[in-house]
C-alpha cells in the first residue's frame, strides 16, 4: 500500500486568532530547533556526542526566551526530536548536518495526536480538529475537512508558514498495492542493449526550452504564461525600486529590514507577486509534468542535477598582488543563476518522478556529464555548437538539434546504469582490490641534513645519489633555505 501526501493552503481559512497561534508555534518550534542545534555544536565541538540527547525543559524555562513557557510541550518536544533524529542521521552518514534557520525561510510545527481530533464525516470524509492546548481545559481552534476516512490519515500533521502563507499538510494510506521504482526497474534486466534503449525515454531539461524529450517533443511555456511573468517581473521591479527608495530616504539602520509602514506595505506586496510567480512556475511543471509521463515509454531518464551548485555565485577573484579584487563576470553568472530558478529544473523533475510512478513507469537518474556536447551516434565528445540549438559533429556524423541529441543521450547512459546497478539481481558484483601502499623509505644522509640545517649551510649532494634521493634531497634544501631567509627577516624586524 502506498504512503501519499497532502497539502491545503489554509491562509484564507483562518482568522486573525488562529493564525496567531499557529504563527507562534511555528516561531517557537525554530527557536526550539536553533537552540539545540547550537547545543549539538558545541557538544560535538568538544568531542561529547554521546551526551547528545533530546531534552529540551532547560530551553523552555531560559529566562531569555519567556515566550516558550506559552507554547504547548508537545510543540516543543517535537521540534526537539525532529533536529535530534537529523542530527543523529548526520552523524550516521545519510544526510548533511542541519543549517540554521532564519525567518525568511519555510517554517513549520509538527502537530502530534494530544493537540487534534478525527471525526468521520459520512463514508468518505474526515473532520480534523486542532485544540490550543492538551489539557482537559482546552478549547477548539481549527477544524477543516478532509476527502479521506480517519483510518486512511496519519497520526501527525505539519502546520507551515512562509511570509503570510499558511500550509497544512499530511499524509494518507491509499491502499492501493503500486511497485516500487526498484521493482520496476528489475523487470528490465533481462533485456539486451536495444531492446532496453526501445523502452527508455530520455528527458533533456534546460533554460530556454524547459523539456525535450528523445522522441522530439518539446515543452516551454506558452505566450500567455510568459506574458504573465514579464508583467508580473515588470510590476515587482517596480515595487524594489520604490521600497529601495523609501529605505534610502529614511536613512535604514537594517537595509534588510523594513522599518515604517509604507516599507511593509511593499514588502508585502512584492511578496504577493512572488507568490504568483511561482503559482505559474507550479502550474506550468505540474502540466507538462503529467503530459511528459502519460507519452513516455515504460522508462524515464533523467539528468541527477547538483542545482545547488550550479546556482552557486561567482566566487570573487584577485589580481597576481593579491590586494586588488578584477571582474569575475558575476553579474552574467547571477543572471545564469536566475534564469535556472526561473524554470524550475528540480521541481520538474520531482514532478515527472512521482507522477511516473503512479503510472507504473520506473525514472533512471543518470550523470548528466557533457550531455549537451556527446554525438548520440559517435558518442564522441568531438562537437561545436554554432548557436543554442544546433549541434555539429566533426566526425562527420552529421548536424542536429541539440536538445533532442542530449534527450538521446540521455537515454543511451540509461541503458548500463540499468544493466550494472545495484537493480540488476544477476549483475556481478565488482571485485575490491586492495591497494598496497609502498613502504615509507627512510631518507638517507639524516644526520649530514640536520648539521646543514643546524648550521645553515648547504653541502653538494654526492652525484652517486640516485634521482629519487636527488630530489628529496633538493626539497629539504629548499625548504632550509626558505627557513633561514624567514629568519633573517624576523631578525631584522622587517616581517612581523
Amino acid at each position: 500500500m502506498a504512503i501519499r501526501g497532502f497539502s491545503i493552503n489554509i491562509s484564507d481559512k483562518t482568522s486573525s486568532r488562529q493564525a496567531t497561534c499557529f504563527a507562534q508555534w511555528i516561531g517557537a518550534s525554530n527557536v526550539m530547533r536553533n537552540q539545540k542545534r547550537s547545543e549539538y555544536v558545541g557538544l560535538l565541538a568538544e568531542s561529547k556526542g554521546d551526551q547528545i540527547n533530546q531534552a529540551y525543559s532547560h530551553i523552555r524555562t531560559n529566562k531569555e526566551l519567556p515566550f516558550l513557557k506559552a507554547i504547548p510541550v508537545q510543540i516543543m518536544r517535537n521540534a526537539a526530536s525532529l533536529v535530534f533524529a537529523d542530527v543523529e542521521a548526520s552523524r550516521k552518514g545519510l544526510r548533511k548536518f542541519p543549517k540554521q534557520k532564519g525567518r525568511g525561510k519555510k517554517r513549520s510545527a509538527l502537530i502530534t495526536k494530544e493537540l487534534f481530533m478525527l471525526e468521520p464525516l459520512g463514508e468518505s470524509k474526515t473532520l480534523l480538529t486542532i485544540f490550543d492546548n492538551a489539557t482537559k481545559k482546552r478549547q477548539k481552534l481549527f477544524s477543516i475537512q478532509l476527502d479521506y476516512v480517519p483510518d486512511q490519515l496519519c497520526k501527525q500533521f505539519r502546520i507551515s508558514r512562509l511570509g503570510n502563507k499558511f500550509t497544512f499538510s499530511g499524509s494518507y494510506n491509499d491502499g492501493v498495492d503500486s511497485p516500487t521504482n526498484e521493482e520496476l526497474l528489475n523487470g528490465f534486466v533481462e533485456y539486451n542493449d536495444d531492446d532496453l534503449l526501445a523502452q527508455i525515454t530520455g528527458i533533456d531539461r534546460g533554460v530556454v526550452l524547459p523539456a525535450c524529450t528523445s522522441e522530439g517533443a518539446r515543452y516551454a511555456y506558452n505566450p500567455a504564461q510568459v506574458a504573465k511573468l514579464k508583467a508580473i517581473a515588470k510590476k515587482k521591479a517596480h515595487y524594489q525600486r520604490l521600497l529601495a527608495s523609501k529605505k534610502r530616504l529614511n536613512k535604514n539602520k537594517n537595509k534588510h529590514r523594513c522599518e515604517s509602514k509604507s516599507q511593509q506595505n511593499l514588502a508585502t506586496k512584492i511578496s504577493k507577486l512572488d507568490s504568483k510567480t511561482a503559482n505559474v512556475r507550479e502550474n506550468f511543471c505540474h502540466t507538462i509534468s503529467k503530459e511528459i509521463v502519460i507519452q513516455a515509454k515504460p522508462i524515464i531518464s533523467l539528468e541527477d542535477l547538483k542545482l545547488t551548485n550550479m546556482t552557486r555565485k561567482a566566487k570573487p577573484k584577485r589580481d597576481s598582488t593579491g590586494r586588488k579584487f578584477i571582474k569575475n563576470n558575476g553579474r552574467a553568472k547571477s543572471g545564469l543563476n536566475r534564469s535556472l530558478l526561473n524554470v524550475s529544473l528540480g521541481r520538474l523533475g520531482m514532478f515527472i518522478t512521482y507522477k511516473a510512478n503512479d503510472y507504473g513507469k520506473a525514472v533512471v537518474a543518470i550523470n548528466p556529464a557533457y550531455t549537451s556536447r556527446t554525438c548520440h551516434i559517435c558518442k564522441k565528445k568531438h562537437t561545436v555548437r554554432p548557436n543554442q540549438a544546433t549541434l555539429v559533429c566533426l566526425n562527420g556524423c552529421g548536424t542536429f538539434n541539440a536538445d533532442e541529441n542530449a534527450a538521446i543521450v540521455i537515454a543511451q547512459r540509461a541503458v548500463p546504469y540499468i544493466k550494472e546497478s545495484k537493480f540488476a539481481d544477476k549483475a556481478k558484483t565488482r571485485k575490491n582490490t586492495a591497494i598496497r601502499k609502498k613502504k615509507a623509505v627512510s631518507p638517507p644522509l639524516v644526520s649530514e641534513l640536520s648539521s646543514v640545517k643546524k648550521s645553515g649551510k648547504l653541502e653538494a649532494v654526492s652525484s652517486e645519489m640516485s634521482p629519487c634521493l636527488l630530489t628529496q634531497t633538493s626539497r629539504r634544501k629548499t625548504t632550509i633555505r626558505r627557513h633561514a631567509v624567514y629568519q633573517a627577516f624576523l631578525q631584522q624586524g622587517t616581517l612581523t
